[in-house]
């Protein structure tokens, strides 16, 4: 059996969590509408959580009080039900957390590629114009000593072959 003071403490530190959470998404829903955005509830995190711990908080009172035998007896009968109607809940809201989780992953990875890629293409375009400005005469400077450098190594190839 199941401590009922240990299920009032969890109880406690979910609602605690819960109120934070809803706290949270509310403010941030605010601001997001205030800023001009369309902000649906579904799509805020906190929100989602804030919900979910409260379903739980829920479900960890009701298996209390229980425990306890503090329920009338005409709600004992349909505690099973109860039960189901605060966890299936729960269980989607904990789905759709994890899915919008995922998703917020996923955009930040991209975010994180559009912005290397954006930082590479300011790289190549700081340095094309160096090379644009190189005259032709140091330009066929570069190839030649590019094209000894080449040599070099192909000759040091062949030697190290030769040796092994």
């Amino acid at each position: 059996m199941t401590d009922p003071r240990i299920l009032s403490i969890i109880s406690f530190v979910f609602a605690l969590m819960a109120a934070y959470s809803l706290y949270t998404g509310m403010r941030q829903w605010r601001d997001a509408r205030r800023a001009g955005q369309q902000a649906r509830w579904y799509k805020q995190l906190s929100l989602l959580t804030g919900i979910e711990y409260t379903l739980l908080t829920f479900v960890f009172l009701l298996r209390t009080a229980t425990l306890q035998n503090t329920l009338a007896p005409s709600i004992k009968s349909i505690v099973g039900v109860i039960y189901i109607l605060l966890l299936i809940p729960a269980a989607i809201i904990a789905g759709l957390v994890i899915r919008r989780v995922l998703l917020n992953m996923r955009a930040n990875g991209q975010a994180n590629r559009a912005r290397a890629q954006a930082s590479v293409g300011r790289i190549q375009a700081q340095t094309q114009p160096e090379e644009a400005m190189l005259s032709k005469q140091e330009k066929e400077k570069q190839s030649q000593r590019q094209r000894e450098r080449r040599k070099k190594a192909a000759a040091a190839r062949r030697r190290q072959a030769g040796k092994a």
